[in-house]
């Protein structure tokens, strides 16, 4: 008997270390590589270039209460980590600032609508549009080209003024919280932000905080 009872709890023992260890195996491991939400200027990961070659100057502006990455107009903004660790998906996400005339679906004088851009390491995560208007519908949060919807739509808050057309309006800017995880195992991240808007940078442009980056293992 005594035996029988022993055998019988080493058995629950070598159970209960297999469910223990399977569970381990499926838990997601996360690991914060990159955070900034340029209080104290901006990393070096983040490089703001023109659409036609040369660097953006100084591109940090008091906004909000806080600081901001902006204000862009025809920029991509790039942020490139290097020897990240091991992972199979990442997980991003920042506040996206649409400042001043934004109108969306609307076709501007060369055929097309203000389009904003999310690639990673080269592949499109998003391709879409903002309004800022009740008269122009937009994109988001779905792809460009696929849906048309109300002006703000899925936005966080709005109650910013702009920064130049429409600076002496109170909801002349709308905050976006952009939030995706993909997957991905190289052991670089390249994520490149862009637009191609209509208009000068007084009449509509964009900014970004609070920009964070994990990787995670499952």
């Amino acid at each position: 008997m005594y035996r029988l009872q022993r055998y019988s709890n080493l058995y629950i023992l070598g159970l209960l270390v297999l469910l223990i260890t399977g569970c381990e195996k499926n838990i997601t491991q996360r690991k914060k590589v990159f955070f900034e939400n340029a209080e104290d200027g901006v990393a070096s990961e983040i490089v703001a270039t023109h659409r036609d070659g040369y660097p953006v100057g100084r591109f940090v502006r008091p906004f909000g209460g806080s600081n901001v990455i902006g204000n862009f107009n025809n920029t991509l903004v790039t942020i490139a980590l290097d020897s990240v660790p091991p992972h199979n998906m990442i997980y991003v996400s920042f506040d996206l600032y649409t400042h001043d005339n934004w109108e969306g679906l609307n076709i501007g004088q060369y055929g097309l609508p203000d389009v904003w851009n999310i690639r990673v390491n080269g592949q499109y995560q998003l391709s879409t549009c903002f309004s800022n208007s009740p008269i122009y519908q937009q994109a988001y949060p779905e792809w460009l080209g696929t849906m048309a919807l109300p002006a703000r739509s899925n936005s966080v808050s709005r109650g910013y003024s702009g920064i130049c057309a429409l600076d002496t309006l109170a909801d002349g800017t709308t905050r976006y919280k952009i939030v995706f995880s993909r997957a991905h195992t190289d052991k670089n991240i390249l994520i490149q932000l862009n637009d191609a808007l209509q208009g000068s940078i007084c009449d509509r442009s964009w900014s970004i905080d609070n920009v964070y980056i994990e990787v995670m293992t499952n």
